[in-house]
């Protein structure tokens, strides 16, 4: 019984530290991605201003 009983802590320590981590990850990924889509945004902004002034 007490084999059983470290068993099933061992892996809800292991399950756990995967959502720590995967968590983790998931939120660089987004912090990562938000950046770029901020930059291409501005990119864009820059280029139709551009745009919109030569056309004046």
């Amino acid at each position: 019984m007490e084999f059983v009983k470290s068993l099933f802590k061992a892996i809800f320590i292991t399950f756990l530290v995967l959502s720590v981590i995967v968590t983790a990850g998931a939120a660089l990924f987004v912090i990562s991605f938000k950046k770029d889509f901020e930059d291409i945004e501005r990119r864009t902004k820059e280029i139709i201003a551009k745009i919109e002034s030569e056309n004046v």
